[in-house]
């Protein structure tokens, strides 16, 4: 049967009805293209509020609903679960709502997840320029089904193992937040442990006003400029034909999520040739100088000047693109300090400034890096984060190893799971 037989298909709102004014810092999610990513919603960084909410309330999602972006990725959708909710269909996006009576609505989602039904999305959508999906292309992808046991057995396991991939998410974002958090206390509030095991400041340790900041600081700290603590190593160009569905990693734009950190579904594959000095190791420093969207300028749905540490995750060292830049230390273990401190909300707000381009906008690194950093004449405590940081990365990288073959396992199965050449016995789920 098709999609459309077994469920009711609706566009978001019009532009005319929802105007970026209306959007708030808090308040009830909106599910937009940018937000859908592997089954799942990402961070849904536009909100509005309960009065816009209600105005719009025949785009309310509900639990079970799939969401598609109408353009660009069209073939990536996001199955929406309790946690996710309440939220709003976002105006770049598809509503698909699946009849309990007649299918199991996840299970849908798992086969809307399959290469065929993806390949007919990529094959179908119109637009020269950017693929764009409309809600009778999406009514016509053919929809197998086996009996609703089954269904319901196929879900079973491969919800398990995307709970497991989920479950590895939310540790990695403890760690981040953890990392995040010492480096707050440590460089910024300078309460870092003193000679006797106490917090720096709290418990009254000598300050210095500086001029520069015209804050008070530790005696004993500087102020660097970002720039002087790092050189600039620029990513390789390449050409179309220079990348395949196999080959060496590159990290490129799309493998940074608009908070700070590596995104695996975005990587490239560069088959070309590579000098070894722009290969990639283990916990380099990189960030991205290059955006297709307008700045935004609390920067929660940016990735321009954001940064993270290279994951261990490859089995070949992985190259960066020219939207890429390594940022050398010139001083040890300088760049755990930097990585944390270029993430934070005012330096995005500084670095959005020396941004420029009408449509793809491309960073002054230079400009971006002359942002000044406070830390220890002495490189004991940058030493004891940088321990400490390569630890969480480490652990990290174990996680996105676990969560990738996991995926590979769910997607080998899927296709099988789907057609019928493989099927589970309910005694065993």
């Amino acid at each position: 049967m098709k999609l459309g037989d077994i469920a009711e298909l609706s566009t978001g709102p019009f532009g005319s009805q929802l105007h970026k004014s209306d959007y708030v810092d808090e308040g009830i999610p909106v599910v937009m293209p940018q937000d859908i990513d592997s089954h799942r919603t990402f961070n849904a960084a536009a909100n509005i509020d309960e009065s816009d909410y209600s105005r719009l309330g025949r785009h309310a999602l509900e639990t079970n609903d799939i969401v598609f972006a109408r353009r660009g990725e069209v073939d990536k959708h996001a199955f929406i679960r309790d946690d996710d909710l309440p939220a709003l269909c976002g105006t770049g996006c598809l509503r698909v709502r699946i009849d309990g009576n007649k299918a199991n609505p996840e299970f849908i989602s798992y086969y809307l997840s399959g290469p065929e039904p993806r390949q007919y999305l990529r094959a179908h959508a119109v637009g020269s320029n950017m693929p764009n999906l409309n809600t009778g292309i999406l009514s016509d992808v053919v929809i197998t089904l086996p009996n609703i046991d089954q269904q319901k057995n196929i879900v079973a396991l491969l919800h398990a193992i995307d709970e497991k991939i989920e479950t590895n998410g939310k540790i990695i974002a403890e760690l981040e937040a953890m990392a995040r958090t010492v480096y707050d206390y440590w460089f910024m509030q300078f309460d870092f442990l003193d000679e006797h095991g106490n917090p720096y400041r709290s418990s009254g340790g000598r300050m210095v006003h500086n001029p520069t900041l015209n804050r008070d600081i530790p005696e004993g700290w500087e102020v660097a400029i970002a720039n002087d603590l790092v050189s600039i190593d620029r990513g390789i160009s390449y050409s179309a034909v220079e990348l395949s569905d196999e080959g060496r990693p590159m990290i490129n734009l799309a493998t940074f999520n608009t908070n700070s950190t590596f995104k695996e579904s975005g990587l490239k594959h560069f088959v070309g040739e590579t000098k070894g000095s722009k290969l990639l190791s283990p916990f380099d420093l990189v960030m991205c100088v290059t955006q297709q969207t307008a700045i935004d300028p609390t920067g929660t749905t940016d990735v321009i000047a954001k940064t993270f540490l290279v994951p261990n995750v490859f089995d070949e060292a992985p190259t960066m693109s020219m939207d890429v830049v390594r940022l050398i230390e010139k001083r040890a273990n300088v760049r755990f300090l930097l990585n944390r401190m270029l993430s934070r909300t005012d330096y995005h707000r500084y670095a959005s400034g020396y941004a420029s381009g009408t449509k793809i906008k491309h960073l002054d690194i230079e400009g971006a890096l002359s942002f000044p950093v406070t830390l220890p004449t002495d490189n004991a405590l940058i030493d004891k984060f940088a321990e400490m940081s390569t630890t969480w990365a480490k652990q990290v990288s174990t996680r996105l190893q676990e969560s990738t073959r996991l995926a590979q396992l769910r997607n080998r199965l899927l296709p099988l799971l789907m057609n019928g050449q493989a099927v589970i016995d309910s005694a065993n789920v």
